[in-house]
């Protein structure tokens, strides 16, 4: 493994990416972190403040990232939101595909043809899925369709990169603390119906994400790739509940 090595996060400014970026810098990568607002101090070593879908955002990363002579990157394609509504506007729509499905592949794309050029010689992608990667839930078809996708992209790059040694992996957050989830977290009713469907009988936060992303961004998981890994404390492999 190279000496020098690279994490790349997107949407490092809070939640599940704040946490990411803030383990990966502890465990001393080199992070930078991309966000379209103010990223906090002590997160990451280099901050890109702009549109993850805009190609000089992306290629401002990816060169940071290499600055330096390093060759071993990592992407976290964290960023993700969720519009829900029954019919959903096209708007919402469009803005959920874009966000959690269009970017991933432009930074993932961008990141394979940088293994093509010999740019990048080591390392991976890590894509952030959801239960709805799997699962079904009520009233947000486009959330649905861009999270399966991004397991359809996991498996894809990890087919096209493995040849070069690059190892492609998808983690699937349950009910993890966040901004995205507080309204449901702050519901006594909804906060316990969530926490009873685990088999952990808790909600996860967001270091629970962290410590898996950071887990397949090391050389102990150098045998594993395609996969999804659920860190949902046993959300999936729930099925009749108790007293239910």
């Amino acid at each position: 493994m190279s000496t020098l090595t690279t994490c790349i996060v997107t949407g490092a400014a809070a939640g599940n990416g704040f946490a990411i970026a803030s383990k990966l810098h502890e465990r001393r990568h080199r992070v930078v972190g991309v966000d379209l607002i103010r990223i906090p101090a002590g997160c990451a070593d280099h901050t890109i403040q702009g549109d993850i879908l805009d190609k000089a955002v992306i290629e401002a990363a990816f060169e940071q990232a290499l600055s330096g002579g390093c060759r071993a990157i990592y992407l976290v394609n964290n960023a993700g939101v969720t519009r829900p509504g029954i019919p959903q506007a096209d708007s919402d729509w469009q803005v959920t595909i874009d966000v959690n499905l269009q970017a991933p592949f432009r930074w993932a794309r961008h990141f394979a043809n940088r293994v093509a050029d010999g740019s990048i010689q080591e390392g991976g992608i890590v894509f952030i899925g959801s239960l709805a990667t799997q699962l079904g839930f009520p009233g947000n078809p486009a959330y649905h369709a861009s999270k399966a996708g991004v397991l359809g992209l996991t498996r894809s790059f990890a087919y096209d990169l493995g040849g070069a040694g690059i190892r492609v992996n998808c983690v699937s957050p349950g009910y993890i603390h966040t901004a995205m989830t507080d309204r449901s977290y702050t519901d006594p009713v909804l906060n316990t119906d969530r926490r009873r469907h685990t088999l952990l009988n808790r909600w996860g936060q967001p270091e629970d994400v962290a410590n898996a992303v950071a887990f397949l961004c090391d050389p102990m998981a150098s045998y594993i790739t395609g996969i999804n890994l659920p860190v949902d404390g046993g959300w999936m492999a729930c099925g009749l509940r108790s007293g239910a």
